[in-house]
């Protein structure tokens, strides 16, 4: 599938968009559990290592903020992603709108529908660090087998949220481990914390990009939970300088820069 993603390959010092690969979202949603559609949400990056030169040659360095929706026919390939941001960083441009806007088209272009980019300071990276709330799961012990494990519900109805910090997964191309924290917020059915907790463990060797893992769990939890509102966040840690915050839902919603400080 991919050219870069677990091989060695040299920064490049010219501007190269060639580099950036697509993920076709349509191979991992037609394996889902269920015929539900997963097209509402967003997928939130951050750029930690966001640089260029500007007119007169002077580095510039800031945060992005990057917004992939959901909706999109592809996402971009994060190994791909580091490297054609690397190679800006010998680039000039006039000002930085110009830099994202550079930015923006290229992104757009392979995923196929408009991204957003939006830059901050790394001062002000305080003022999007928030800490979720919700029920904490991962007290529970679990013996897992790690293989998916089913979940359950009571009867009970009402409007819950759960937390935990233990989603574990594993990239399909190169087996390394892949951690976030899940938060679960939902008006339906009351999941059982323990089968839930075990749920989450059994991710551990699941092999997966971030946003798949993502669609998966949150179609297994709308069909327990038979959810009249579900949505669902993975604060994934960062690699190479970027991480990846993959949000579903089964309303659309404004995309928010939100990250955690483990991030």
């Amino acid at each position: 599938m991919a050219q870069v993603l677990g091989k060695q390959v040299a920064a490049p010092r010219e501007y190269s968009p060639d580099i950036l690969e697509a993920i076709d979202r349509s191979a991992a949603r037609s394996q889902l559990p269920s015929n539900r559609v997963v097209t509402c949400g967003h997928d939130v990056w951050h750029l930690y290592e966001l640089s260029w030169l500007d007119a007169q040659g002077v580095p510039v360095s800031l945060v992005g903020v990057l917004t992939i929706p959901a909706s999109s026919p592809a996402t971009v390939e994060s190994k791909s992603l580091k490297l054609y941001l690397n190679a800006l960083n010998f680039k000039r441009f006039v000002s930085a709108d110009d830099a994202r806007d550079t930015i923006c088209r290229d992104l757009s272009a392979v995923v196929g529908s408009a991204v957003d980019l939006t830059l901050w300071s790394p001062e002000d990276l305080g003022d999007i660090t928030i800490v979720p709330e919700g029920t904490p799961v991962d007290f529970i012990t679990v013996n897992s087998t790690h293989k998916t494990e089913p979940l359950s519900a009571g009867k009970r109805q009402g409007e819950f949220s759960y937390v935990s910090h233990c989603l574990r997964s594993l990239c399909p191309v190169t087996g390394q481990p892949d951690w976030a924290t899940l938060v679960v917020r939902y008006s339906g059915l009351e999941l059982q914390s323990a089968g839930l907790a075990a749920y989450v463990a059994s991710y551990r060797e699941h092999q997966g990009f971030h946003e798949s893992c993502l669609e998966k769990i949150f179609v297994d939890l709308a069909e327990v939970t038979a959810a009249e509102q579900l949505a669902v966040t993975a604060y994934f840690q960062r690699r190479g300088g970027i991480d990846i915050t993959p949000h579903r839902s089964t309303r659309p919603s404004a995309p928010k820069p939100w990250r955690m400080g483990r991030q």
